[in-house]
C-alpha cells in the first residue's frame, strides 16, 4: 500500500506559526504555510532591540532568526504576499485555495494568525494622528528601529516623555474587558531603553495596575522604579498646549489633591491587543465562532476538529509564549495524525510538591516512564510514576538521550539512564511576618480550607493583603481574587488590600470585575509605609493611606487577616544548579533568564524546567510547560545535525579545557577515557575550537586558516554571529571596503584569528554578536570581547584597528552606522 505523506496548512508566518513550522521540521509531512505579507516575522520582526547594556529579554530578535531558518527547512512550502479564499471539508482533509489560485489539501490547520494593536484613533480622547508628540508604542519601536527618535525629539537632550497604559485594554466600554498581558512589560523596556539612549530624560508611566509578571521582572522593576516616575492613575484626556503646541495631561497631584497640567515633548501610547483585521474572515471560511473579543481563548469559542488556534489568535501573549504555543499545537498535530510512535524513554523529575508530582504524572501518561525524586505525597498507589523517595542525587553525567545519574537510597549508591530530566523544585514559601499583632495570621491557604471545611465558623470580616512583601506572584494573587469571591458566596464580609492587582490570564479583568459588582471591597497602598496593622483585641486593625485618597486616613477593622506566603529561591537550588550545570537568574531561582532557551529549555539539551522554582507561573502555565517540553521530548528521536567539529585524538593533550568550558556539557569522557563530541547535545559554537590549546578540535568549515583565508587585504573584516549580527546585515547593500564573514558564535574568534586577519593585511578587524546575556552559548560575547581586549594589549596595536560591538539581528540601523563609522 503507497504510504500517503500528510499535509498541514499553519495560517500566519508570524512567532507562532514559524514555531509551530520548526517543530514540524525534519517530519515525514509536507507544511503549507500562507502569509499575508511578503516576508515572515510578524509583529515581532518588525519590534526593535530592547537591549541596553545587557539583553532585557524581550525576544523580539527570535523572529528574525526563526524566518531565516524557515527559509531553509526542507518541508515547509511557503505562500507569501497571500491569503486563503476557500477551505471546504473533504473525506480526505481540507480543500485549500489561495487568493493567488494555488491549491492543495491538507489533514489539520493550525490557525496562527496573530493580532492587530488597537487603533488609538477610537479612543478620540487621546488626540492620536492630530497631535505628532502623541504615538502609540509601535510607532515607538519604529523609530527605536530605525534611529530616527532624535529627529521627533528635536534632537533635546533631556526630553520629557509620558506612558499612558492600558489604551484598548481592560475597557468594559470598548468591549475589551481583557488584559493584553504584554503592554506594561513593554512600556518598562520601552522607558528603560530611553533612560539609556536620554539619560537626562524625565519619564512619567501613567498606569492602572502594572502586571509585574515574569521572570527577573520584579529586579527590572526595582531598578527601573528609581529612574523614572510611576504615577497610579490614567489621563482621561491628550490637550494641546496653546503655546508651545506640546501634548499636554491633566492628573492629580496627590500632594495638594489639586489638579495640574503637565506638558511633555512625547506621550506614548500602550496599545492592546486585539485580533487580527483578518480574523472575521479567516473564522467564516474556517467555520470557527469566537468569542465576544474576537479570540479562542474561552469556552465560548467554538473550533471544529482539525483546526488548532494557536499565539495571539487564541488570545493576547508574549512572544514566548507564542512561540510555546506554536511547539505545543505541532505536538498535538503529530500526535493526532499518528506519528509520535517512537519508544518513549525514562525521564526524571526533581521536586517536592504538587507542582513536581504532576509533572511527573503528566510526562508518565504520555508513556514517558516517569522516575521522580520526591516525596509524591499527592500521588496515588495506582499512579504510574515511580517514586525514588529520600533519595539523594550525588552526580549527573552524560547528554541527552543518555543521562546517567548517581543517587543515594538506603544507603545504597545506585544509578538511572534516563533520556530528559525536568528540574520541577519548587522555592521556599515562608510566612510573611506581621509585627506587633497577637492573633493568627491566615495563609492563602488555611483560608480556602477554612471557607470550605468550616464555612461557619470562618471569620465574618477578613481582609486579604497583597504585596506586603513586594509585587504578589501570580498564582498567590489569582487565589486571592478567587477566595474573595467565594468570601462572598458564603456571605462574609471581605476585603482585598493591594498595591497593584494582577488580571492576568483570559478572564482575570472580569474576575477583578465580578468581585467588586459581588461587594468585594479594594482598597490600595502605595508603599508599606502607609499601613499600620495593630491588634484590637477581637481581630486587627489597619490604619491605611488609601492612594486615591492621601489625605484621608482609614481606620479599618477585621476579625481576620489573610496574607499570602512569600516565595524566595530555595535553598537547595543552588547545589541542583551545580548538578545541572546550570546557572541561577539574577534573582536566585532556577533556569538562566536568556530567551533563547527559556520557557522550558536550559543550556543543556535534554534538562528542562517547570513550574515555581524557575519562573512565575500558575497551574495552566504549568499544563503549558510540560505540553511543550513533551514536544522537545518527542524530538529526540530525530537525526542531530552535524555540529561540523571533531576531535583529532592524534593531537589531543588530554587536557580536559573542552569539557570544562562547553556551555552545553556536549563534551564527554568515552569508554578508552578519551574526550568525546556528542552531536545530539552540540550547538555548533565552536568555542572548544577556540579555546583548545593543542588545536586538536577541528572544525571542518571554520578552522583557522579557513577563517583567515576569508580575509581580504586592505578591507575592514567583520566577523558576525550568524544569530545576530549576519542576520542584521543580511538587507544591507556593504561598501566594497568591507568584508563579512559569518560565524556560528562570537565566541569563535579567539586571538589567533584575530592576528591571523590583520596579519594577512585587514585594515580593521570588527567581531560582533549577541548582546550580554543573550548567547546562547551563555557567554560567547565576553569570550569575543576578551580575545578583542588582548589583542588590542599587544604592542603595537592600534585602538582603532580591532572592536568589540554586539549587535542583534533586529538592529539593522545600528550594524549599518557601525559598519560607515568604523570604516570612515
Amino acid at each position: 500500500m503507497k504510504k500517503t505523506t500528510p499535509n498541514v496548512l499553519i495560517l500566519g508566518g508570524g512567532v507562532t506559526g514559524m514555531s509551530a513550522a520548526r517543530t514540524l521540521g525534519d517530519r515525514d509531512i509536507v507544511i503549507h504555510l500562507v502569509e499575508k505579507e511578503n516576508s515572515l516575522g510578524g509583529h515581532a520582526a518588525k519590534w526593535s532591540c530592547m537591549a541596553t547594556h545587557t539583553c532585557e529579554n524581550c525576544g523580539a530578535c527570535l523572529s528574525i532568526e526563526a524566518a531565516d531558518q524557515a527559509q531553509h527547512q526542507k518541508n515547509l512550502k511557503l505562500h507569501l504576499n497571500t491569503r486563503v479564499r476557500g477551505i471546504e471539508k473533504k473525506d480526505s482533509g481540507y480543500e485549500v485555495v489561495l487568493e493567488n489560485k494555488e491549491s492543495f489539501t491538507v489533514q489539520k490547520i493550525i490557525m496562527a494568525t496573530g493580532f492587530s494593536p488597537f487603533d488609538p484613533q477610537k479612543s478620540p480622547s487621546l488626540h492620536h494622528g492630530n497631535c505628532p508628540g502623541v504615538i502609540t508604542t509601535a510607532e515607538l519601536n519604529t523609530l527605536l528601529r530605525e534611529e530616527s527618535l532624535s529627529s521627533l525629539l528635536k534632537g533635546k537632550p533631556n526630553p520629557k516623555i509620558a506612558f499612558i497604559q492600558c489604551v484598548g485594554s481592560r475597557n468594559r466600554e470598548q468591549g475589551r474587558d481583557y488584559c493584553s498581558q504584554v503592554c506594561c512589560k513593554i512600556s518598562m523596556r520601552h522607558a528603560h531603553k530611553l533612560t539609556h539612549l536620554y539619560p537626562e530624560a524625565q519619564i512619567t508611566l501613567f498606569y492602572m495596575d502594572l502586571q509585574l509578571i515574569g521572570k527577573e521582572i520584579r529586579t527590572f522593576y526595582n531598578g527601573l522604579s528609581k529612574t523614572i516616575s510611576l504615577v497610579q492613575g490614567l489621563p482621561a484626556e491628550i490637550l494641546e498646549h496653546p503655546e508651545t503646541h506640546q501634548p499636554t495631561l491633566v492628573t492629580e497631584d496627590k500632594t495638594t489633591q489639586s489638579r495640574v497640567s503637565q506638558s511633555f515633548d512625547l506621550v506614548v501610547l500602550s496599545v492592546g491587543l486585539e485580533p487580527s483585521d483578518t480574523l472575521e474572515k479567516t473564522a467564516r471560511i474556517l467555520g470557527l465562532t469566537p468569542n465576544s473579543w474576537g479570540f479562542f481563548n474561552t469556552d465560548t469559542a467554538l473550533v471544529p476538529q482539525d483546526i488548532i488556534p494557536a499565539g495571539c489568535a487564541a488570545g493576547p501573549k508574549d512572544i514566548l509564549s507564542s512561540q510555546q504555543e506554536g511547539r505545543i499545537a505541532a505536538q498535538k498535530v503529530m500526535e493526532e495524525l499518528g506519528l509520535d510512535t517512537g519508544a518513549k524513554a525514562p525521564v526524571a523529575l526533581f521536586g517536592e510538591g504538587l507542582e513536581a508530582e504532576q509533572a511527573a504524572q503528566t510526562l508518565a501518561s504520555k508513556g514517558y516512564p516517569a522516575y521522580l525524586f520526591g516525596k509524591g505525597a499527592s500521588l496515588s498507589e495506582s499512579s504510574p510514576v515511580i517514586l525514588l523517595k529520600d533519595s539523594r542525587l550525588i552526580s549527573v553525567a552524560g547528554t541527552a538521550g543518555r543521562f546517567s545519574l548517581r543517587y543515594e537510597s538506603s544507603g545504597q549508591t545506585r544509578q538511572l539512564e534516563c533520556t530528559a530530566i525536568v528540574a520541577a523544585a519548587r522555592p521556599m514559601e515562608s510566612p510573611t511576618a506581621i509585627k506587633g499583632p497577637a492573633h493568627k495570621v491566615f495563609s492563602l491557604d488555611e483560608f480556602e480550607q477554612a471557607l470550605e471545611k468550616t464555612p461557619d465558623t470562618c471569620p465574618e470580616n477578613a481582609v486579604i493583603l497583597l504585596d506586603y512583601s513586594g509585587p504578589e506572584h501570580k498564582a498567590p494573587a489569582r487565589l486571592a481574587l478567587n477566595l474573595a469571591l467565594k468570601a462572598r458566596s458564603a456571605d462574609k464580609t471581605i476585603s482585598l488590600i493591594m498595591n497593584q492587582m494582577l488580571v492576568h490570564g483570559a478572564l482575570g479583568q472580569r474576575l477583578y470585575d465580578e468581585a467588586r459588582r459581588k461587594g468585594v471591597d479594594f482598597f490600595r497602598y502605595e508603599t508599606r509605609d502607609d499601613l499600620q496593622i495593630e491588634d484590637s483585641g477581637t481581630g486587627f486593625r489597619i490604619k491605611l493611606k488609601e492612594a486615591t485618597l492621601p489625605a484621608i486616613l482609614l481606620d479599618l477593622s477585621f476579625n481576620a487577616l489573610v496574607l499570602p506566603k512569600s516565595l524566595a529561591p530555595a535553598k537547595e537550588f543552588a547545589a541542583l544548579a551545580g548538578l545541572l550545570r546550570q546557572p541561577l537568574d539574577k534573582e536566585g531561582f532556577l533556569q538562566w533568564a536568556n530567551t533563547r532557551h527559556r520557557p522550558t529549555r536550559s543550556l543543556r539539551k535534554g534538562i528542562f524546567f517547570a513550574g515555581t522554582g524557575h519562573d512565575d507561573t500558575d497551574p495552566d502555565d504549568l499544563t503549558r510547560e510540560l505540553d511543550e517540553i513533551a514536544s522537545f521530548l518527542a524530538a529526540q528521536d530525530l537525526t542531530p545535525p552535524d555540529p561540523g567539529v571533531e576531535i583529532n585524538q592524534k593531537k589531543c593533550a588530554q587536557c580536559l579545557t573542552c569539557i570544562r568550558i562547553c556551555p552545553h556539557g556536549a563534551i564527554v569522557m568515552n569508554d578508552k577515557s578519551r574526550p568525546q563530541i556528542v552531536p545530539e547535545s552540540c550547538f555548533s559554537c565552536h568555542l572548544c575550537v577556540s579555546n583548545c590549546p593543542a588545536y586538536a578540535i577541528e572544525s571542518r568549515t571554520m578552522a583557522n586558516e579557513q577563517v583567515a583565508g576569508l580575509v581580504q587585504k586592505d578591507r575592514t573584516t567583520v566577523f558576525a554571529c550568524e544569530r545576530s549580527a549576519a542576520l542584521a546585515a543580511g538587507k544591507l547593500s556593504l561598501p566594497d571596503h568591507v568584508t563579512l564573514i559569518p560565524i556560528p558564535c562570537a565566541c569563535r574568534i579567539s586571538t589567533d584569528i584575530i592576528l591571523k586577519a590583520l596579519l594577512n593585511g585587514a585594515s580593521r578587524v570588527i567581531v560582533s554578536g549577541c548582546h550580554p546575556e543573550n548567547c546562547r552559548s551563555h557567554e560567547g560575547d565576553k569570550t569575543a570581547g576578551d580575545s578583542v581586549q588582548r589583542v588590542l594589549a599587544l604592542p603595537g596595536v592600534a585602538r582603532d584597528r580591532v572592536l568589540w560591538e554586539p549587535v542583534a539581528a533586529n538592529e539593522t540601523r545600528k550594524f549599518e552606522h557601525l559598519i560607515f563609522s568604523a570604516t570612515e
